[in-house]
């Protein structure tokens, strides 16, 4: 599709803010960008294809901020991001279809449990105890199958979800997860942009203005939150989450 000048403005300058936000706080993307894009005529197959491409350029920039000078936990990235990618495949025949209305009433109920159970739970995230068995590390593997699956379908959130049940089962904190986070979805996206695109959901121009934008935003947001520190990401997670949650949940 071809986009006049300022559709083009648009374009960069959302994926700009959407990556700040994003990165910053863990979920926004999708509140900022889908319906921006949709406004502008952009197919929802194509919108989500350009998501999955933008992030491939955008998460080692933000997984490199938030995880200098901290030890990675690769083991953790490989098996979760192994096992999300069968979630992933399994997400795919979803988006391709309308997502029906009930499926955002959940999504949205669940956001806002999540959100609620980070405001309420203050000490959770904000130092690291990784002081946590083998064993009890496992548990978080079971759950890679539902965050691939629904990082196809929305993925708004799924940063919440990951950070409580790495803090639970692996003893990070928010700058732990978000960085590991980012690091575990590359693969997913890989994957999911690559099958996107073989079924003829690419446009250039989209992909560079938004992937130009995302760069920059996810760069400057994910060394701002770093600075910051955990209580200002964990003030992002609530405020982002708890917009989003009820964006869905009353669908707006």
């Amino acid at each position: 599709m071809e986009l006049d000048a300022i559709g083009m403005v648009v374009v960069f300058l959302t994926a700009l803010t959407a990556t700040l936000l994003g990165t910053m706080s863990g979920g926004g993307l999708e509140i900022i960008m889908y319906p921006v894009f949709i406004s502008l005529g952009i197919p929802v197959p194509l919108i989500i294809s350009t998501a999955f491409t933008t992030n491939i350029f955008w998460s080692l920039p933000a997984a490199y901020n938030y995880l200098k000078g901290r030890v990675v936990d690769w083991t953790f990235v490989v098996i979760f991001s192994g096992i999300g990618i069968i979630g992933c495949y399994l997400g795919i025949a979803v988006i391709l279809s309308v997502q029906p209305r009930m499926y955002q009433i959940g999504i949205g109920t669940i956001i806002l449990f999540l959100v609620a159970y980070l405001y309420l739970n203050t000490e959770l995230g904000l130092e690291e105890k990784r002081e946590y068995s083998k064993t009890r590390g496992m548990l978080a593997y079971p759950f890679a199958l539902l965050l691939g699956f629904y990082e196809l379908l929305l993925g708004a959130g799924n940063a919440i979800a990951l950070s409580i049940l790495a803090f639970y089962t692996r003893g990070f904190d928010l700058i732990d997860s978000l960085g590991h986070y980012y690091l575990i979805v590359l693969p997913w996206s890989v994957f999911s942009a690559a099958f996107l695109i073989s079924k003829g959901y690419f446009d250039v121009q989209l992909v560079i203005l938004a992937i130009l934008g995302s760069v920059v935003g996810s760069y400057v947001g994910s060394r701002y939150a770093r600075y910051k520190g955990n209580k200002f990401i964990k003030t992002l997670f609530v405020i982002v989450g708890g917009i989003l949650g009820l964006k869905l949940l009353l669908g707006l």
